[in-house]
């Protein structure tokens, strides 16, 4: 079979470049910077010309060079030139953090040492003789037959082991993990670069050693990715539990306080008839000055138990007043709209954890806040079936953040206050959406009511 040299470099590029490319970018279709269809034609344009360039350079490099190896070595400098082309268009078209890229791109590299080491193993077992050129008839057929053989298997790998825990994976998590892999990476480029394929495809032995290495790679993988997603699961079950139990303390320290209002109110409303025996005392000795005073002092001592009403809901009520009375004592300017109806479909835990938390955040974040922001603002509303909370408070300006999520700036905090608010909304099939903007943060919590 013999084709022309332009066309033979052709097509070896792209039945060479086509299956790296995709193992690359089956990961990432939901991370392309550019649309989809875009992307495709883009990388397609790209694969055609570079291999319109390298053809055209082995056809020159064969009319001026020798026909020995070092044609064979310069027509693959040629060749990782354009792979590197790729490689930097692969950096640009894909916008996931540079970790899980060249984590994939590890694993790609991998799995194109294996199919070359097939091919190899493949062409030396079949008769013939070798070609300073690296494309020839025989080396495309059978680079396409095992791509068309394996690649459909390694992308199935990937969707098996990979996409299953890629989200859940840190960028920290990920360049860990890539670290080893480089390392064998390297380690397997090394020792194939001494390999004799001649050898290998004559010795059943060597053979199924050799592969044996390979296969235990892609096992390690498996076995590294399936490690990884029972951590993973784990840690989720820990943080939920950690979640319901940062709740129950909320909802705890919530009933205590309504529990102590109640009682005090109790208290008072014994000790009344003591208080009127004593002024009645007082006024029949017709000592009113001290009736007076007496009055006054009982007026101050229990003002600072009075419960305040924003609104007929005892939950929210009890909640706002305590938190407002907190917000007068630090200095904090405390606004509150609420207008919403008496009984509301959404359990008193729920509603208890929820205002408690933005409260208790708000109260604590403007209690650090500069003058002049030392400022909370509670805004409750029914529309229709949606119910819209909303806390707008002054702070420090500092923030930790992890992506879009803010993190808990308290060293023996985990941050599962707002948790516990996106929790409750995604229960009640809402949302919750916090932000910041300079020295002020918003917080807003949405519900969804039941008839």
């Amino acid at each position: 079979m013999n084709l022309p040299i332009p066309l033979r470099l052709f097509t070896g590029f792209i039945v060479e470049i086509v299956p790296f490319t995709l193992l690359c970018g089956y990961p990432f279709s939901g991370y392309f910077r550019l649309a989809r269809r875009k992307t495709v034609i883009a990388t397609s344009a790209l694969i055609l010309g570079l291999s319109a360039v390298y053809s055209a350079a082995g056809a020159i490099l064969k009319s001026v060079m020798p026909y020995d190896n070092s044609l064979y070595l310069a027509v693959n400098a040629v060749f990782l030139c354009c792979v590197l082309a790729c490689f930097l268009w692969y950096l640009y078209a894909v916008k996931a953090v540079w970790q899980k890229k060249a984590f994939i791109f590890l694993f790609a590299m991998t799995s194109a040492l294996f199919i070359s080491s097939v091919c190899s193993c493949i062409q030396n077992a079949l008769p013939g003789k070798g070609d300073w050129l690296p494309d020839t008839p025989e080396t495309i057929v059978v680079t396409l037959v095992v791509d068309l053989l394996i690649v459909p298997m390694l992308c199935l790998f990937l969707k098996k082991f990979y996409l299953p825990v890629e989200k859940g994976m840190t960028d920290k998590e990920t360049g860990y993990l890539s670290i080893p892999f480089l390392i064998l990476f390297v380690i397997f480029v090394t020792a194939f670069s001494f390999t004799d394929f001649v050898y290998i495809s004559s010795n059943i032995t060597a053979l199924t050693l050799f592969f044996g290495i390979i296969v235990t790679v892609f096992i390690l993988y498996a076995v590294i990715f399936k490690m990884y997603s029972l951590a993973h699961e784990r840690y989720l079950a820990d943080e939920k539990y950690a979640r319901a139990q940062y709740q129950m303390d909320i909802r705890d320290e919530q009933y205590r306080r309504i529990y102590e209002s109640i009682e005090n109110s109790r208290r008072q409303r014994h000790d009344i008839q003591h208080h009127m025996l004593t002024l009645e005392g007082f006024l029949d000795s017709g000592d009113i000055q001290k009736a007076a005073d007496y009055l006054k002092q009982y007026t101050e001592s229990t003002s600072q138990n009075v419960v305040t009403k924003f609104c007929n809901n005892p939950i929210i009520n009890m909640l706002v007043s305590h938190y407002y009375r907190i917000a007068e004592e630090r200095g904090i300017e405390f606004s509150v709209h609420i207008n919403i109806p008496d009984e509301l479909s959404v359990q008193n835990i729920d509603l208890s954890v929820m205002i408690g938390n933005l409260l208790e955040n708000a109260v604590e974040a403007a209690s650090f806040a500069e003058s002049g922001m030392r400022s909370i603002s509670l805004r409750m509303i029914c529309s229709g079936k949606m119910l819209a909370v909303t806390v707008d408070n002054g702070f420090d300006g500092i923030v930790s953040q992890k992506g879009s999520e803010y993190l808990s700036v308290k060293s023996d905090h985990r941050g599962l206050g707002l948790k516990s608010l996106a929790d409750i909304a995604e229960k009640y099939g809402g949302g919750a959406e916090f932000r910041h903007d300079g020295k002020m943060f918003y917080s807003s919590v949405m519900l969804r009511l039941s008839e």
